[in-house]
């Protein structure tokens, strides 16, 4: 059994998935852009059709001013979320993790999650992290910096002898 106490992944650790839900992470792009699409092909039609009567820069500066409000009111609603789960009654407490053969328990003394390997999608190991895929909205992440050398090949070796055995996502597929 692996114990690691005190996880509380930073900004950097809790960056987005890029990789690992295939086209689910794909699909929201169209809704997302699309808008700026449209403004373009429309803006470029009527700057057509309109040709002088259209001020010099009109276009392009209502085009990049609604891009750069887009990109702002991003930023906010990811800031105020972020802020909003950290006043949660347990959004500031450090979790607490045990990984073991039969999968993995996080608790942090008001929430605890049970994990079954079998409801692991796969286990993605990057330079900082380590990811564990259960569903698009749940994705636990463990720190590297947090393990020691041999806690993680212990891990490393768990996750292999598990994906080995057909636990690991056997419940997903």
């Amino acid at each position: 059994m692996i114990e690691i106490d005190g996880v509380q992944p930073n900004a950097r650790e809790l960056r987005p998935i890029r990789r690992g839900w295939g086209a689910m992470h794909w699909i929201c792009i169209p809704q997302t852009y699309a808008f700026l699409l449209g403004f373009v092909v429309y803006g470029s039609i009527v700057g057509w059709i309109a040709e002088d009567f259209i001020p010099p820069f009109l276009f392009s500066g209502v085009l990049i001013g609604s891009f750069a409000f887009w990109v702002l009111s991003a930023w906010a609603a990811r800031r105020i979320a972020s802020g909003t789960a950290r006043r949660t009654p347990g959004g500031e407490l450090p979790w607490k993790w045990w990984i073991g053969p039969e999968g993995f328990v996080i608790a942090n003394g008001l929430l605890k999650s049970e994990i079954d390997w079998r409801a692991v999608k796969t286990v993605r190991e990057e330079s900082d992290r380590i990811l564990f895929l259960v569903t698009p909205a749940n994705n636990p992440v463990l720190p590297k910096r947090l393990l020691s050398e041999g806690q993680l090949r212990e891990l490393q070796d768990l996750i292999a002898d598990v994906t080995a055995s057909g636990r690991l996502g056997r419940g997903v597929d």
